[in-house]
């Protein structure tokens, strides 16, 4: 890990490879208020590296706007890493019905942790890489 300098705290980088996705309707017709997305990641330090950990998250619909054909999503992500738990909350938006496409990036506040992870704040960004299955996760710890 490298020191961010302008906030005091640490840096480091994840890569999160898709492993398992799930779309749950809420049974009504199109995107809606409620449905959600389900995914589980294997987390590794360099791309396509040994996996050292596990994201799990869950995205859902709160609001949408068939006007401008945007919806918005509250994000709870969870990775179990090696020494503790670090829990991320946000909200993002993306065309309705549709999931992140290469280039897409968001930003989600640590909210805290776990073990070494305790008391952990910050953010995560994310960016889909080029394959669509795997996201670069740029972790800022502050003190």
């Amino acid at each position: 890990a490298s020191a961010a300098p302008s906030s005091g705290g640490t840096t480091f980088v994840l890569y999160a490879e898709n492993r398992g996705i799930a779309r749950i309707d809420n049974n009504a017709q199109g995107p809606d208020n409620g449905d959600l997305v389900h995914r589980e990641l294997a987390l590794s330090r360099t791309l396509k590296g040994p996996v050292i950990g596990v994201t799990y998250s869950q995205s859902e619909i709160i609001a949408y706007n068939p006007e401008s054909k945007i919806d918005v999503r509250a994000v709870d992500i969870e990775d179990s890493l090696p020494g503790g738990w670090i829990f991320y909350k946000g909200v993002t938006q993306l065309p309705i019905g549709t999931l992140p496409q290469p280039g897409w990036t968001s930003t989600y506040a640590i909210i805290g942790g776990t073990g070494k992870f305790a008391d952990a704040r910050g953010v995560k960004r994310l960016t889909l890489l080029a394959d669509g299955i795997t996201f670069k996760a740029v972790i800022t710890l502050v003190k």
